[in-house]
Parts: structure tokens; C-alpha cells; sequence
């Protein structure tokens, strides 16, 4: 139900934001308009044989009603028809603008009687009523193919961005229920092998894996979310794995306040250390030392997770995770960030780096 709820919200917020985006270019455009009228207007010569000493003030009103009018066609018709009918033939579209240029020159030529305006000097207006009106017809259907064109161009480009954007969270989402079956996996085949070795130890293995588990449900499960949010819930697995290796497994932090509030995909740094462990540690006689550390260095993200291992004793699989991870990353952070592993001298080193961006509430 929470999902839901913040589906329609993330869907409403969206719609509110590209219909500020289109109010706001069809403002910008009439302001443009009416600059570039007003200059037009109050640069032409006057002369006294003419109509020309009528106020100023009118002809600036009349265009500003005149181009209001437009406004409001290409909103209500132009607009409402492509929304209504995305499919449409060029022929019935070129009607719908038709229709557009004909109400336009109607109203522009009964506010220009109403209001007693007159342009001189133009040659349209030296050739007759009928050629006044046919010229006005066509500027205004040149001026609605233009608004069309940019309109529906800039609709095409947000709608490829906006489908781009489902598929990438569709296959984030394919993963985050690829890997959370996966950490399910190895967690119960970790109590599995324990409870044979001592009972009560499952049973308190079992209660630690509620408790992470619960922690997970109760937080809506996102593509990404802040450092220390993660490290939280990694400290939930490490409670699991020290009831598990006791001595055996020493855990060393190092992470600076400002990494914490930096963005990293949900599960994983638990990625990570659940591989050091799981491939590192627990293979170990003597167990070894688990180093996370975490850094802001020139714009980035920097995490490191250290480990020793020893290469005969690490089992085969399917390395679920670390893909998974290396997946997430180039999808959340458009491949600017990279996951890399290095080996010296039985040590395990995966540096994450990725762009830093701070996490609000992080």
C-alpha cells in the first residue's frame, strides 16, 4: 500500500512538473511576442495623412488580446487534439490549426473595428479587405505549424526520456529481486549449517535474521539510498555472522560523516561484505580482519572493503552479487561508477567508486 501511495504521488509530482514546464514556455513565448510588438509598434513612423494618431495604447492592448486568444487556441484545441488524438494524419491535424488561424484572424480583425487600430505602411493592408484577411490566415497558420512542431518535438523527446527511464527502473527492479532471494539464500543456509553445531546459536541466528529482515520491510525498498542507511543494515548481518565465527571474524570502520550521507544502491555495501566474509573470512582457519572504509575524494564516492583470503579454499558459485552489483551501478549512476577487485598477497581489495551525491534525511 505504501508503494502504491508513493507511485500516485511520484506520478502526480511528475504531471505537476511538466505542466509548470509547458505554463512557463507558453508564457516565455508570449512575453517574447509582446516585446517584440511593442517595439514594432512604437518604432513606426507617424504620419499625418494617416490613422496613425490613434493612441499607441490601443494597438498594444489589441495585440495583447489578439495574441491572449492564440495562446488560449493553441492550449485548448491544438494541444487538447494532439493529447486526444496522438495518432492523427497530418491532413486532420492541418485542419484543427486551420480552424485555429480563422478563429485568430476573426478575433485580431473585430478587435482592430472595435478598437478603431490600423497599421499603415503595410502592403497588405494597400490591396483590399480580402487580402488583408487571406495574409492574416496564412501568418497565423505558419504561427501555429511552428507552435505544433515545437510542442510535439519537445513531447517526443520527454516521452523517449520518460520510457527510458521505465526500463531502466523495470531492470532495477528485475534486480533487487534477483539479489534479495540471493542474500535470503545464503543466510539460511548459513543457520542450516549451524544447527548442527549448536542449537542455540541457530535460534539466535534465526532471531538476528527477523530483525534484518523486518528492518528491510519496514523501510520502503528503493533502487538507492544514503551510505549510512546501508551501513545500518549491515550492522544487522554482522551481529548474524559474529554469533557465527565469534573470534574469528574482527571488523574495522573507517567512514568519514560526509561519505555517510552519500547515495549508494540499496544492498550494496551488504553486497560486499557479505562476499568478504562468505569467500574471506569464514574460510579461514584463523579468521582474519574485515576493513570497510569509506571516503569523499574529488567529487567521489569511494568505498573500500578489505579482506584476507586464500585462493584453494574459496568454493565456486555463481557470483550473483557482485554482478548484480556492478549491474545496479551502471544503471543508477549512468556508468559513471565502477566497481573493481585487486588480489596481493592473499588480501581481497573491491573498491566502489561512484559520483558523489548526497542523500537528504540521509
Amino acid at each position: 500500500m505504501n508503494k502504491g501511495k508513493h507511485y500516485q504521488a511520484d506520478k502526480m509530482s511528475e504531471s505537476i512538473k511538466n505542466n509548470l514546464a509547458y505554463y512557463l514556455c507558453q508564457l516565455i513565448g508570449f512575453a517574447i511576442i509582446m516585446v517584440f510588438t511593442a517595439i514594432g509598434v512604437l518604432s513606426m513612423p507617424g504620419h499625418a495623412d494617416e490613422v496613425m494618431p490613434l493612441p499607441i495604447a490601443k494597438e498594444i492592448i489589441r495585440s495583447f488580446l489578439s495574441y491572449s486568444v492564440t495562446v488560449l487556441l493553441s492550449h485548448y484545441l491544438l494541444r487538447s487534439y494532439h493529447k486526444h488524438s496522438p495518432s492523427t494524419t497530418f491532413i486532420a491535424y492541418f485542419k484543427v490549426i486551420l480552424q485555429c488561424a480563422v478563429i485568430a484572424t476573426t478575433v485580431d480583425k473585430c478587435l482592430s473595428l472595435l478598437l478603431q487600430t490600423h497599421t499603415p505602411d503595410f502592403f497588405i493592408y494597400q490591396h483590399g479587405l480580402l487580402v488583408e484577411l487571406a495574409s492574416l490566415v496564412l501568418f497565423n497558420i505558419l504561427f501555429f505549424m511552428l507552435w505544433s512542431l515545437i510542442y510535439l518535438t519537445i513531447t517526443s523527446i520527454r516521452d523517449r526520456r520518460k520510457l527510458a527511464e521505465q526500463l531502466k527502473n523495470q531492470q532495477l527492479a528485475s534486480l533487487m529481486n534477483q539479489i534479495n532471494p540471493h542474500f535470503l539464500f545464503n543466510s539460511l543456509n548459513t543457520i542450516r549449517g549451524m544447527i548442527f553445531e549448536d542449537e542455540d546459536k541457530a535460534a539466535e541466528l534465526v532471531t538476528q535474521l527477523s530483525t534484518l529482515f523486518r528492518y528491510n520491510l519496514s523501510t520502503d525498498t528503493k533502487a538507492h539510498t544514503s551510505l549510512g542507511k546501508e551501513l545500518a543494515v549491515c550492522q544487522h548481518y554482522l551481529a548474524i555472522e559474529d554469533i557465527r565465527l565469534g573470534e574469528r571474524l574482527r571488523i574495522e570502520l573507517n567512514n568519514s560523516d560526509e561519505s555517510l550521507l552519500a547515495k549508494i544502491p540499496t544492498m550494496g555495501l551488504l553486497t560486499l561484505v557479505e562476499n568478504a566474509i562468505k569467500h574471506g573470512v569464514a574460510n579461514l582457519k584463523d579468521g582474519g580482519t574485515l576493513t570497510l572504509k569509506s571516503q569523499v575524494k574529488a567529487e567521489q564516492l569511494i568505498i573500500d572493503v578489505i579482506n584476507p583470503y586464500q585462493s584453494d579454499l574459496i568454493k565456486s558459485g555463481t557470483k550473483v552479487g557482485l554482478k548484480n552489483l556492478t549491474q545496479r551501478i551502471g544503471l543508477i549512476f549512468s556508468g559513471q561508477g565502477s566497481l573493481k577487485q585487486t588480489t596481493d598477497n592473499n588480501i581481497f581489495h573491491v573498491t566502489m567508486t561512484l559520483p558523489y551525491e548526497p542523500v537528504k534525511n540521509g
